[in-house]
């Protein structure tokens, strides 16, 4: 937030001639002098979690940035909703004075724009890391020059007080690792990972990475069925290789118009806008090289919604819960919804829908057996719709007023709910989705009246694969028998 103060003479007073008084126009290239622009904070960031455990009698000194760094005025003011139990000073200190919790905010001294708060937690002792197991399978601990290495741990006890690790390679010159417990091959040997508790002890670990050497790749092929990418989607393309074994993550994936699809590091590909794009892939190996392209088009109506890199799909009107990703699939729980339990989820940003180019939706849903065979009432429906725009309402919705309408598909051990919007409408009118591109705001699923009654804790989960448009039925049959007894 900036404030621009100018101080502008607009005209003087001048006494000419004894006591007559009248106006004298400034020169035209007479300019006024501005006073200094007032830069304000806009963001402050705070050095610790939001939750911060602080035993009774002790206190801890809070660490802090300001953004722009241009600030004018850089001071910030410390307070506590609660002083009785937590109080701060001036320099941002909390000292903790008696059991409970206190929220400490800091804002700038200068301006409303910001504010960052902490919730403290008053405890009367402190429950230290006396171990760290990492849970990633033992054939998985390995990673290729050049791949990374998500790594995976539980603490002992499970429930520190501070359970924050702080990661770091004895051996940067064979692998990296970062803040969160990525490991990056550089060279082939064995790396060392050292994980140390952030609690007052330090309770520290290493543990050993076996950095394998590349496999250069000889020859290289894009899957060409891909050439139809989706906007919003976040993916990594298919490709074929030889030998079979080689190294893929050498690959240096480009694109011709990054406004339209762009690359991480990593080769995860994000599609931003509609248009052409030329996509290559390419790798050297000391002096020799090996590339492959893809001509590519962003088309309208097509969704391709999966959960390896992000979660385009959220819990909606707060019935069910997220509980996060796993296996690159989207895992919930089912909420009260009125006397029974259901699940609802929403699209983030909507559907841009075209039915002429790909009239089907379907979304893959893996629930557990006994909620399927105890659940003989549920019902499920899709709800699509734009504030004053038409059409909308739930799909097939003059039948029943929508009540499990779409169709559902066996996938292995999943379902497969299915929207054809060649044959049935939206809402009571039962008004199709025209042939052209059209927006809608809000497209929802809902699983109702599942397994127990509303109030009743859950055990199970399900699990959302993807979300997905087609050109045909079968185009989706042929997904869906490529994928069956697959989970």
């Amino acid at each position: 937030m900036k404030r621009n103060i100018f101080a502008n003479i607009i005209g003087m007073f001048l006494v000419c001639g004894g006591m007559s008084m009248g106006f004298c126009s400034c020169d035209d290239e007479t300019v006024s002098p501005a006073l200094d622009e007032k830069v304000l904070i806009s963001e402050i960031n705070v050095g610790v979690t939001p939750n911060l455990p602080l035993l009774i009698n002790t206190d801890s000194l809070m660490t802090w940035e300001v953004l722009p760094e241009e600030a004018t005025n850089k001071n910030v003011i410390w307070t506590s909703a609660n002083p009785e139990i937590a109080s701060v000073s001036e320099d941002g200190r909390i000292s903790a004075h008696a059991l409970g919790t206190a929220v400490v905010t800091v804002s700038p001294e200068w301006g409303y724009a910001t504010a960052a708060s902490v919730t403290v937690e008053v405890i009367d002792h402190i429950v230290f890391i006396d171990d760290i197991v990492l849970t990633n399978p033992e054939d998985e601990l390995s990673v290729y020059a050049t791949a990374s290495l998500q790594l995976a741990w539980r603490t002992l006890p499970e429930e520190p007080t501070y359970p924050g690790l702080k990661w770091e390679s004895l051996t940067p010159e064979v692998a990296t690792v970062s803040e969160s417990g990525l490991v990056r091959g550089v060279a082939a040997g064995t790396a060392q990972i050292r994980a140390t508790a952030t609690d007052s002890r330090h309770f520290s670990k290493v543990f050993e990475i076996a950095v394998m050497p590349v496999i250069p790749i000889e020859s290289l092929e894009i899957d060409e069925s891909q050439s139809e990418l989706a906007i919003g989607e976040v993916s990594k393309l298919n490709v074929k290789v030889t030998p079979e074994n080689a190294t893929v993550s050498t690959l240096v994936w480009e694109s011709s118009n990054p406004s339209v699809v762009s690359f991480d590091e990593d080769g995860v590909m994000t599609v931003h806008d509609y248009g052409s794009v030329t996509i290559t892939a390419s790798a050297e190996y000391g002096g020799s090289s090996v590339s492959a392209a893809l001509d590519a088009q962003v088309v309208e109506g097509k969704v391709n919604d999966t959960f390896d890199y992000t979660a385009p799909w959220a819990i909606f009107n707060n019935v069910g819960m997220v509980v996060g990703i796993e296996d690159s699939e989207l895992v919930l729980t089912p909420g009260d919804d009125k006397n029974y339990k259901a699940v609802r989820i929403a699209r983030t940003g909507g559907v841009n829908f075209h039915a002429g180019n790909y009239p089907i939706l379907a979304v893959k849903v893996w629930m557990p057996g006994d909620v399927v065979a105890e659940s003989d009432k549920m019902e499920y429906y899709l709800d699509i719709w734009t504030k004053g725009q038409t059409p909308a309402g739930k799909y097939g919705e003059n039948t029943d007023k929508g009540k499990n309408q779409m169709e559902v598909k066996d996938c292995g051990d999943y379902k497969v709910y299915v929207a054809d919007f060649t044959r049935k409408g939206l809402g009571a009118s039962n008004e199709f989705l025209p042939s052209s591109a059209i927006n809608m705001e809000n497209v929802e699923f809902q699983w109702w009246k599942l397994w127990y009654d509303a109030g009743v804790p859950l055990d199970g989960t399900i699990k959302i694969d993807w979300v997905k448009t087609f050109r045909s039925e079968e185009e989706l049959d042929a997904l869906i028998a490529s994928e069956s007894g697959i989970r």
